[in-house]
């Protein structure tokens, strides 16, 4: 899926995701940081966030920048309410999101989200996911995504 007819983004309007976790100045590509364990309210932070992205039903990509823990490392209750929020947002994050991106540095996680990346994007999402290592790839990656740069 690409979004080659957007030329011009449609600039961000509405509610704001939290400024901690959410940059939004590279908007429609969005760098999203994990929280780590011990952060306030995490979960549902994210969770909101994410929200705010989609009410602007417009073509967006995520860069997603993990935490400093494992995956395998989050407390079932915070999957479960982020599995169930995918899940019943499964059709809207298939219509805007042209795509995630994982900024990933060391090669052991980067083997690791592979394999994970290949299990989920097959079941639940119908954009692309890549594994990137800097901030500048990610951007480039993403503009790229959404068709305005090829």
């Amino acid at each position: 899926m690409t979004f080659s007819s957007q030329v011009n983004p449609v600039p961000f309007s509405g509610n704001t995701p939290d400024v901690d976790i959410f940059d939004l100045s590279d908007w429609p590509v969005v760098f999203t940081r994990f929280p780590e364990l011990d952060e306030e309210n995490r979960v549902e932070r994210v969770l909101t966030g994410l929200d705010c992205l989609l009410e602007q039903k417009t073509p967006y990509v995520n860069v997603w920048i993990p935490p400093s823990h494992d995956h395998d490392d989050e407390p079932h209750e915070d999957e479960k309410a982020s599995m169930v929020w995918v899940k019943g947002h499964k059709d809207q994050l298939n219509a805007h999101c042209a795509g995630y991106i994982y900024i990933v540095t060391d090669e052991k996680l980067q083997k690791l989200l592979e394999g994970r990346l290949k299990t989920v994007s097959k079941r639940l999402y119908s954009f692309p996911m890549k594994i990137v290592k800097t901030r500048e790839e990610a951007l480039k990656v993403g503009k790229t995504m959404l068709g305005l740069i090829k």
